[in-house]
């Protein structure tokens, strides 16, 4: 029974806009319903191509053909009013299924060597105001180990930190701080501007290497642990495409007026500033469409924090599996 109450239940999240996905309700509401791929790219193309009536044809036509119970097309038929415009996008880490439409960009690479049963890593990123920081807490919260790139970065120019004599031999003594290590509101004086691109370069080429090598080691350590997934927190994931070293990448978003919103609330934000940051960042939609999971975090709390449980139950869930799996072979 499809009802207002329903969709807005933690049970039916609405991702905002690259979902509703119709997969997505079928999953969350009929989780015993088998989404073949064939059938699965019906859905996307009726979706696409022809609107509401056409994917409440393709859900009936699904279940006559025994690839759907009644009451899954049924749902369909419900859901296919929101869902209409959408792209139909769902992962399953559990059967890796995933559907997505001719048109819509490739997602990129993803990390390619890894083995049955090890830790799943999973890229989170969003643009400005999106809430990423909010939800890469969140996952903290819930015991996941999370890489900050952020947070590295303040190592990195911390006092006795790698980056600190690098940054040093490039901008000289007026970018350090009194306790010996780098002054990050100075430094932005050699760095932000049209007029300092090649000193971002510059920088660029010293901190980047040694982010990644710090990303590197945590993920190493954590498969070492035993850990079932880790978090890479990278504000730039997309933009310097790191998803090749990802097994997944979530995106949080939000619609854009709610983005703006938040910014321009906080201290000293500009429209200026604001547009500024955005043009160096990959467009909210494309970061969407990239995505293998979308988390709107214009829901409430409540809303948005089970959503990204959800996620992590099912990610732990796939690696407990594979385990599971591994010690049955070995018998």
């Amino acid at each position: 029974r499809f009802s207002a109450e329903a969709a807005s239940s933690r049970d039916f999240q609405i991702l905002q806009p690259s979902c509703p996905s119709l997969a997505t309700f079928l999953l969350n509401f009929y989780p015993s319903v088998s989404l073949p791929r064939p059938r699965f790219a019906m859905f996307a193309s009726a979706t696409r191509k022809r609107g509401a009536q056409a994917v409440v044809r393709a859900s009936r036509s699904a279940s006559r053909r025994g690839r759907f119970s009644g009451g899954a097309a049924a749902a369909a038929a419900a859901a296919a009013s929101i869902a209409a415009s959408a792209v139909v996008k769902v992962s399953r880490p559990l059967e890796s299924v995933s559907c997505q439409s001719q048109d819509e960009p490739k997602k990129g690479k993803r990390r390619a060597d890894r083995k049955m049963g090890e830790t799943l890593v999973l890229g989170l990123t969003g643009s400005i105001g999106m809430g990423k920081s909010t939800v890469s807490q969140w996952l903290q919260d819930m015991g996941v180990p999370v890489e900050d790139a952020d947070a590295s970065v303040h190592r990195l120019y911390a006092p006795g930190g790698a980056a600190v004599e690098p940054v040093r031999a490039l901008f000289g003594d007026s970018v350090m701080t009194p306790e010996g290590g780098i002054s990050r509101p100075e430094l932005t004086k050699h760095v932000v501007g049209a007029a300092n691109s090649e000193n971002l370069r510059k920088l660029e080429k010293v901190v980047f290497p040694l982010v990644d090598q710090a990303r590197v080691e945590f993920v190493e350590t954590a498969i070492k642990r035993g850990e079932p997934l880790v978090v890479l927190d990278i504000p730039l994931l997309l933009e310097r495409k790191g998803e090749a070293i990802c097994d997944k990448v979530l995106v949080v978003s939000a619609p854009a007026d709610v983005q703006r919103e938040r910014v321009l609330a906080r201290e000293g934000w500009t429209k200026e500033k604001f547009e500024a940051i955005l043009e160096k960042q990959v467009p909210d939609a494309i970061k969407r469409q990239k995505a293998d999971v979308v988390i709107d975090t214009a829901q409430t709390f409540d809303q948005t924090r089970a959503a990204v449980k959800d996620f992590v139950d099912i990610c732990r869930k796939q690696v407990e599996n594979e385990r599971a799996r591994l010690v049955q072979q070995q018998k």
